[in-house]
């Protein structure tokens, strides 16, 4: 009984407790008028996918690899999760993995900022982008992009929500219906796509393995069996018509992908698939 209870008080002292699911992480962001991205880094980093992601000439621009230098934080090697919610006041993360704080926050007073009682701010790239930071515990840093720059406060209690159904692929992206009405940059081959998806409530996305392939998902929510049943002939003409356009073509581009789609409609949903061979991944990492 004596170790029992030394122990606990041992686990409450050392905040000794079990990380945070993505269903308790997510009540955390603004999520309600958000679009919101969920990567699983961990599981794509034991499946290969990363490291091709990563062979992406991005990662070695030189202000990467300055940041890796003076903060010690490589997301390759340290990254889990990464949970993010596009929010009309700003852009909120939840990032999960392995932290060297006191590099970190060394990192933002050298960058023209500062910390104070753990929460750390410095300006981004614009004077409207202002970057806050602070540990949720050792190996949780909520992070925000925002004209605010005490935004990252806002992720130690619950936000402002909306229903999400959490899916069981490694990566997934959930729209609400209000950001459909605003595509911004999208690659030219998806804005037809998009322009389609206009009219339903919210849109998931997903990728995740599918035997030795990869397979992206779409499930649309409509207004109606009606609304939906239309929904699935539009995006089975434009893939049609993609096919056409991308006979002659690399096989392995982005437009091929989009051009070996199917779709399937039940009630108020339209499901769409696309089988990815891992060449395509290595293609757009320029290998």
């Amino acid at each position: 009984m004596r170790r029992t209870l030394t122990l606990a008080i041992l686990c409450s002292l050392l905040a000794c407790r079990k990380p945070e699911t993505t269903a308790s992480l997510l009540r955390r962001l603004p999520t309600q008028d958000a679009t919101v991205l969920s990567v699983d880094v961990q599981t794509l980093r034991h499946g290969g996918l990363l490291k091709l992601l990563a062979a992406n000439k991005t990662a070695e621009e030189p202000e990467y690899q300055t940041f890796i230098q003076n903060s010690g934080f490589d997301y390759q090697r340290d990254l889990d999760a990464v949970e993010i919610a596009f929010a009309p006041s700003g852009t909120f993360l939840l990032v999960r993995g392995r932290f060297d704080w006191k590099k970190l926050e060394a990192y933002a007073t050298a960058n023209g900022g500062g910390c104070y009682n753990k929460l750390c701010r410095m300006q981004g790239s614009t004077p409207e982008r202002r970057i806050s930071f602070l540990p949720l515990d050792q190996t949780l840093m909520a992070l925000a992009i925002s004209t605010d720059d005490l935004a990252a406060s806002r992720l130690t209690k619950p936000g402002p929500q909306r229903e999400i159904d959490i899916p069981t692929q490694p990566v997934w992206l959930s729209i609400p219906g209000a950001s459909l009405q605003r595509p911004g940059s999208m690659p030219q081959a998806t804005k037809a796509f998009a322009g389609a998806l206009v009219g339903a409530d919210r849109v998931m996305l997903t990728l995740g393995p599918h035997g030795d392939m990869y397979q992206a998902g779409l499930e649309a929510v409509c207004k109606s069996p009606d609304d939906a049943k239309a929904l699935a002939e539009q995006l089975t003409k434009l893939t049609g018509l993609l096919r056409e356009v991308v006979k002659t073509k690399a096989a392995d581009d982005l437009p091929a992908l989009l051009a070996a789609g199917s779709f399937t409609r039940k009630d108020q949903k339209v499901f769409g698939y696309w089988p990815i061979r891992k060449t395509l991944f290595e293609n757009l990492a320029g290998m």
